[in-house]
């Protein structure tokens, strides 16, 4: 199993888009992703939750 989103799954309008094998591998693309193709943007613990709501299985 592997774990996968999109930035429009998080409501951005962004076309990026990550599957990681772990979710712990995900969040850190998600991280990295967040601090250059969204600069300003906080990964408040909010967002984050609201982020690992939408993480879907594949």
């Amino acid at each position: 199993m592997a774990y996968s989103i999109t930035c429009t799954d998080a409501g951005q309008d962004c076309a990026f888009a990550v599957t990681a094998p772990t979710e712990e591998e995900l969040m850190q693309h998600i991280q990295m992703h967040a601090s250059v193709g969204h600069p300003g943007m906080e990964l408040t613990p909010e967002k984050i939750s609201q982020v690992q709501s939408v993480i879907r299985t594949v």
